[in-house]
């Protein structure tokens, strides 16, 4: 990547801006006007990722949640001090995205939706959605490394649509279980803003451990050896 330190950390905190305020906004907007809620978050989750991934992918690589850039740091695609940087600086996006919504929706921040912070569905139990968010994550990173880090996957223009579609999937499978976070940093905006911190726990282990397995699953077993040796 060309960017320096700057423009890739700053990127990278507009991206969980963007992913807090469009995915956590959709299901704000949905129940507002009484529409489909699961439809719109599954969308509007599936859209952001795949436009700010395009967005961002030639200044930061467009990673957006801590679970991707974890998964870089673990395969050593990306130095550890500059991980560490950019995921501070998505947590700080994802936070200003949660304020915003908190200005914008006074009214839902003590509602049930809570801002739209991911909550774990009373028909499950912690430990059981802490195992959705790890598969649907590890979805998530599988694919981009298959699409946008292997140099034989779709490329980097295209594959943030698979990439969006992958979340969209996982929003499909998890979202009335968890919220389908996939990212610390889509939980920690809303709930610092509305003060929710229910199970919060499920939503750093979860998609953080679903990324770091994802990573070096592809990294150690799809992946070529002979790419390895020269990568």
């Amino acid at each position: 990547m060309e960017a320096g330190w700057g423009k890739k950390v700053l990127g990278e905190g507009l991206g969980a801006f963007a992913l807090v305020v469009v995915g956590a906004g959709s299901v704000l907007a949905a129940s507002t006007a009484g529409s489909d809620v699961l439809l719109y978050a599954t969308l509007g989750h599936a859209f952001v990722i795949a436009v700010m991934a395009t967005a961002l992918g030639p200044i930061s690589g467009g990673q957006i949640t801590p679970a991707v850039t974890l998964g870089l740091i673990a395969t050593r695609r990306i130095k550890a001090d500059l991980g560490v940087a950019i995921i501070i600086f998505q947590l700080i996006g994802s936070i200003v995205g949660g304020v915003l919504l908190w200005w914008l929706y006074p009214s839902e921040v003590s509602s049930g939706l809570r801002l739209a912070t991911p909550a774990v569905n009373s028909s499950i139990t912690p430990l059981q959605a802490m195992v959705v968010e790890i598969v649907i994550t590890f979805f998530l990173v599988f694919v981009v490394f298959a699409t946008a880090i292997d140099a034989r996957g779709a490329g980097k223009t295209l594959a943030a649509f698979p990439i969006g579609f992958t979340v969209g999937i996982g929003w499909f499978f998890g979202g009335a279980l968890t919220g389908a976070a996939m990212s610390p940093g889509r939980w920690i905006g809303p709930a610092v803003a509305s003060g929710f911190y229910d199970n919060g726990w499920v939503y750093w282990i979860g998609p953080l451990l679903g990324g770091l397995i994802a990573a070096l699953v592809y990294e150690y077993v799809f992946k070529p050896q002979a790419a390895l040796k020269s990568a």
